[in-house]
């Protein structure tokens, strides 16, 4: 990769006039070029824009609001951040080809420099005079059968989103409660169901399972606005008030953040930030309720072996666990649960929020309730015979099992195995004469990720259900393309020894085959979740590069395995890898000369540096000649 460009001069001409100097002002400017796009140092420029992040977030923790503000301003004006947030939504996002009214993309270099120097110009120098365009209203269905409206904004304006929540982000990191998981870095599904089951493990409890209704289409524009940094606000109003365009008519927005902008999931969290908070507050100050609720002091303590000191709270007996606009509060009193409804109810109203008749409701956890995709119960303890006195004879943890009155269960719901066993029943109907190797790369793909998202959890019995739904499925497509062959014949040509398992669908020519679900499980409960107060944005790098490296975040086991062999490291660019980053396998042999998919031939790299390695090989290599968005010719490989 070719060293750090300087900009041109007339980009500098458009740096705002105001802005403070300082040494840290120009390493920022100055760190990136604008005339080659492929020659830009992506591993200075996250270094860069990441040291200004934790900067922000360590101000705001210790409460200089002036010196976190004044990062902000510097992080917003920067090259380096605008260069990062073009490039998240041309490179990296996987929306990067979808249009919005003006039905302008950004896919080649060019396009991209120039979308650079547009957003530069109207956070430097023509910012009072930037309109945010309408953002495209498209209906996509929901599971239930309902269509959920998604806004599109222009790419310009979805730039200039991910450009200003570089800086917000942090800032409001700082701030968030430690109850909220979605959308938020390093954070995901299975540290908000870790932490219910947790708090659901030792006994049963009333659960106030809530949705809120139409959340990011009802948010209060003027609720919102304030709880906005006065700096941000004038930006943060115009994509609010932008409107829509559908059925090629103009469509105001009094109300709500569009699904599909890039800030909007960043927003919704700040509307709903301080439930718990304020909930617990209104609770404790009811007369005799205090003992109730518990105390709310944070602890510290140590780590025996790493030595590192972590604060958690042990005293506070309501529990609110939130993931968007989904939550739910837990306690063992029902008369608690119906007062934090009727309480969550009127704080929404303020938000311009209600909640959903049809999905809230009150449960017991002995009746069991749905929460992201899980369904979540205390089942009647049947262990008993000669097992229950094995286990009465054996440990403690071991004697409390087969003592307690219950134990809980966190599983796949029904619907959504259904959902789908539909779906992959569905793929292969549809590859009735597809080879064996494009039949395995189409379901592997569907299993994987579906099994990834329930590994953690009581799976085994649904994960041996679909292995098995799945091998009469293949084996009848098996059967229907050889209908004059007997069935031994058929099963030798399909079906092997793989991994330990037999009857294991494989192309024998290429040695692919299907790795089942029961493959994917890992121990029940060993999901350590993110710890209380912790944010991406703290510092602690060695942290949140080890969740990582095991598998927690946005990464799938096997690049978890890749990402430890190279110590957290891309090997193309020497940047460490972040849990914001996308991450990508490339065949250092490819397949086309031989290569196969084993880890020997494999390394992970950041998304951005696979594309670039590609780019150099189409420069490098012979063929045919095709031509790039600067209009030089080059080969095709």
């Amino acid at each position: 990769m070719t060293g750090i460009l300087q900009p041109s001069q007339s980009i500098l001409a458009a740096i705002y006039p105001q802005l403070p100097e300082s040494s840290e002002y120009g390493k920022v400017n100055y760190s990136i070029g604008y005339h080659d796009w492929n020659a830009i140092n992506w591993k200075k420029v996250e270094k860069l824009v990441f040291r200004l992040q934790k900067r922000i977030y360590k101000a705001v923790k210790s409460g200089n609001n002036k010196k976190a503000k004044s990062l902000m301003r510097l992080l917003q004006y920067s090259t380096c951040g605008i260069a990062l947030a073009v490039r998240k939504v041309t490179t990296d996002n996987t929306g990067k080809r979808t249009a919005g009214v003006d039905k302008r993309k950004a896919t080649t270099p060019r396009a991209k420099i120039k979308l650079i120097e547009e957003v530069v110009q109207a956070v430097r120098k023509d910012w009072d005079n930037y309109k945010a365009q309408p953002s495209r209203r498209v209906m996509i269905p929901k599971s239930n059968g309902k269509m959920r409206p998604l806004g599109i904004p222009t790419i310009k304006d979805r730039a200039m989103q991910a450009a200003t929540k570089l800086a917000l982000e942090p800032y409001y990191e700082a701030k968030f409660e430690s109850c909220s998981y979605g959308f938020r870095p390093g954070m995901g599904t299975p540290d908000a169901i870790n932490k219910i089951a947790s708090n659901l493990l030792m006994k049963q409890k009333w659960v106030l399972d809530a949705d809120i209704k139409g959340c990011f289409d009802n948010i209060d524009h003027k609720y919102l606005l304030k709880q906005i940094d006065t700096d941000f606000r004038p930006i943060v109003k115009k994509w609010l008030k932008a409107g829509y365009m559908f059925d090629d008519r103009l469509n105001a927005t009094n109300m709500g953040t569009p699904q599909g902008g890039t800030i909007s999931p960043l927003l919704a969290n700040i509307a709903l930030d301080q439930m718990e908070t304020d909930l617990i507050e209104h609770l404790r100050g009811i007369k005799g309720w205090k003992r109730k609720i518990g105390n709310t002091k944070i602890y510290q303590t140590a780590n025996k072996k790493t030595k590192k000191i972590y604060k958690y709270r042990r005293d506070l007996k309501l529990n609110v666990v939130r993931y968007a606009d989904d939550f739910v509060v837990i306690h063992e009193d029902k008369e608690v649960i119906e007062e934090s409804q009727r309480f969550i109810g009127e704080w929404l109203n303020i938000r311009g929020l209600t909640l959903s008749e049809e999905k809230t409701k009150i449960v017991h956890s002995t009746e069991g309730f749905d929460f992201l995709g899980h369904h979540i119960r205390h089942y009647e303890n049947r262990i008993k015979g000669t097992y229950k006195l094995k286990l009465l004879n054996g440990t403690k943890t071991e004697q409390n099992r087969a003592t307690a009155s219950h134990v809980l269960r966190v599983e796949p719901t029904k619907d959504k195995i259904k959902a789908h066993w539909r779906d992959i029943s569905d793929t292969i109907s549809r590859l009735k004469a597809a080879t064996p190797e494009r039949l395995i790369e189409a379901v592997q793909r569907k299993i994987t990720g579906w099994a990834n998202y329930y590994r953690y959890g009581h799976s085994s019995e649904a994960f041996s259900r679909l292995d098995n739904l799945l091998w009469r499925r293949l084996e009848k497509w098996a059967y229907r393309r050889h209908p004059k062959k007997n069935k031994h014949w058929v099963m030798d040509k399909y079906f092997g020894f793989k991994d330990g398992r037999n009857w294991v669908f494989t192309d024998f020519k290429t040695g692919k085959s299907i790795k089942a679900y029961a493959k994917h499980k890992v121990k029940t409960g060993s999901y350590a979740r993110v710890g209380y107060d912790r944010s991406y944005y703290d510092g602690d790098t060695k942290y949140w590069a080890e969740r990582l490296s095991n598998g927690y975040g946005n990464i799938t086991p096997s690049k978890a395995k890749m990402l430890k062999k190279q110590d957290g490291i891309c090997p193309h660019c020497g940047g460490r890898f972040t849990n914001d980053d996308l991450h990508e396998a490339h065949h250092k042999t490819y397949k086309s000369k031989g290569g196969d998919d084993k880890y020997t031939n494999l390394v992970l790299l950041h998304r951005h540096c696979h594309d670039e390695i590609h780019l150099d090989n189409l420069i490098r290599g012979v063929g045919g000649q095709f031509q790039n968005g600067n209009g030089d010719q080059r080969c095709w490989y």
